[in-house]
């Protein structure tokens, strides 16, 4: 992200700042802070003070931080060595460091069958 246009189409929440509400960003949404509802972005990165509750919607999504309620990834979904999810996870492709965790459920492609996952599972 180079040019000014992408940057004017992006948004930072800084850590210790908690939103509340429905978030649509065009390009990329760079939470470090708390975020009570949904968000709709090209790419979001969750530092690792971030955390979303609520539906989470992007092309790209990268997590250091905490996610809850309903994950979907349109294209790549990337788990960190300190990221953890916990709910419905929708994703193309994955890829879970050693330490990141996923609980809830799993369902990868348009029509892929979801996996019911009780404990977390954690990346080895």
């Amino acid at each position: 992200m180079s040019n000014q246009s992408d940057s004017l189409e992006s948004v930072v929440i800084g850590d210790g700042v908690v939103v509340k509400g429905t978030f649509t960003v065009p390009s990329k949404a760079i939470i470090n802070g708390v975020i009570e509802g949904d968000l709709t972005a090209e790419e979001v990165l969750i530092g690792p003070t971030g955390k979303i509750t609520g539906r989470i919607s992007a092309k790209v999504i990268d997590v250091r931080g905490q996610l809850h309620n309903t994950i979907i990834s349109e294209k790549s979904l990337i788990v960190r060595s300190t990221g953890k999810i916990a709910g419905k996870v929708h994703y193309v492709e994955i890829e879970i460091e050693k330490g990141g965790e996923i609980e809830g459920t799993l369902s990868q492609g348009s029509e892929g069958p979801a996996l019911n996952l009780g404990a977390a599972a954690k990346a080895v």
